[in-house]
């Protein structure tokens, strides 16, 4: 079936006056490979100003060069500031044990959500759970990926303020609102640093796996997904990243830097609100602010995104400080002498939410696809 325009699924909203709310979303992302040194160019606000993988200007997706084996990808569905779609993916890297590039496996997973979420073909196709499945099946039929697998965390956002999450492996996000973690996301794993992922096995491991029966390689189907649902707030952050960043820092630290970004801003005010001390600041209503802009000065979603991959990046490669990933390691082997941060790569995709001034205006299905 010849997928739906961009356009058409855009002529299937209408704005009305109703009480519910109606959201825009800020977009940033930023990356860096373990084998990389930290960049400006890695800045997401270099991501949107770069030439776009797929030449729209509605999506954009990872280059392997910056992120590694991690990648992700970004868009606006139906042109729409007010519908996107993002995802993380990590490559998983024991498959180099096989003589396979990770990369190829997790960047081509994200270049096909993306690519379905700028032509879907019904409505549900633009579940995270079926983008995540889309994208999949499109991997294993791609002869240049011969094998791979990946973690993958995907999320849809609506004008209502509605967001979906489909999260599978230890990738994963959180949503922060002013001086709160309101949500974060449990990794799926089958044992320490043994997370749940899709996979693609080689013709020769098919072959034996027909023979002999059985796969040493973990496979796990997208239905296995974490599906979650949540009504984001005017100036709540939902953060999404690769396990790059959970191995280093904490929620709870990652709030601190997301907080000192938007406070610095004006997004975010301290000490005048009833939550945490802190409120939402009246700058985050600038009509000016970009979705995805070049302006470092008004590019807040970016500006997070590079803030808190810059942290993990600098911790990664403290060997003093015990972060998450080394507290694990004490917790379920005692005895082993293991210390500092984690090295890898690290994706981080932000998503911020920025209600109607009137909190008037809504979008409503007109028909069905």
């Amino acid at each position: 079936m010849q997928g739906l325009s961009i356009y058409g699924y855009n002529r299937l909203y209408t704005e009305t006056k109703e009480a519910s709310p109606s959201f825009t979303y800020r977009l940033g992302a930023a990356a860096s490979g373990k084998q990389n040194r930290l960049r400006s160019a890695e800045h997401g606000i270099n991501f949107w100003t770069q030439s776009f993988v797929q030449q729209e200007p509605s999506i954009f997706t990872s280059i392997q060069k910056h992120s590694g084996e991690d990648a992700f990808f970004m868009a606006h569905v139906a042109r729409s500031n007010r519908h996107v779609a993002l995802g993380i993916a990590d490559g998983v890297g024991g498959w180099q044990d096989q003589g396979v590039n990770p990369g190829l496996f997790s960047h081509g997973l994200c270049r096909y959500m993306a690519d379905a979420v700028y032509r879907p073909t019904k409505e549900s196709d633009l579940k995270p759970v079926n983008l995540l499945q889309i994208g999949y099946d499109q991997v294993k039929a791609d002869r240049s990926i011969m094998a791979g697998g990946s973690t993958a965390t995907v999320a849809t956002a609506q004008p209502n303020g509605s967001m979906e999450v489909a999260n599978l492996g230890d990738s994963g996000f959180v949503i922060l609102s002013p001086g709160r973690v309101a949500f974060k996301s449990e990794p799926q794993t089958h044992g320490f640093n043994t997370p749940y992922q899709l996979s693609k096995l080689t013709p020769k491991m098919e072959a034996q796996r027909a023979i002999f029966g059985g796969s040493h390689q973990i496979s796990e189907a997208p239905s296995k997904s974490d599906i979650t649902h949540h009504t984001l707030r005017h100036g709540d952050v939902a953060l999404f990243a690769s396990d790059g960043l959970w191995d280093n820092l904490s929620a709870m630290e990652i709030l601190k830097v997301v907080s000192s970004v938007m406070e610095k801003g004006g997004h975010w005010t301290k000490g005048s609100g009833t939550e945490g001390g802190s409120s939402i600041g009246d700058v985050l209503h600038n009509p000016s602010l970009p979705v995805a802009g070049s302006d470092p000065e008004k590019d807040v979603a970016g500006q997070v995104a590079f803030a808190v991959m810059r942290e993990a990046k600098v911790l990664s490669q403290d060997q003093k400080r015990d972060g998450p990933f080394a507290k694990e390691v004490h917790k379920f082997f005692p005895g082993e002498n293991y210390h500092g941060g984690k090295v890898d790569d690290i994706a981080v995709v932000v998503c911020i939410a920025v209600q109607d001034r009137d909190g008037s205006v809504s979008f409503t299905p007109k028909a069905k696809l």
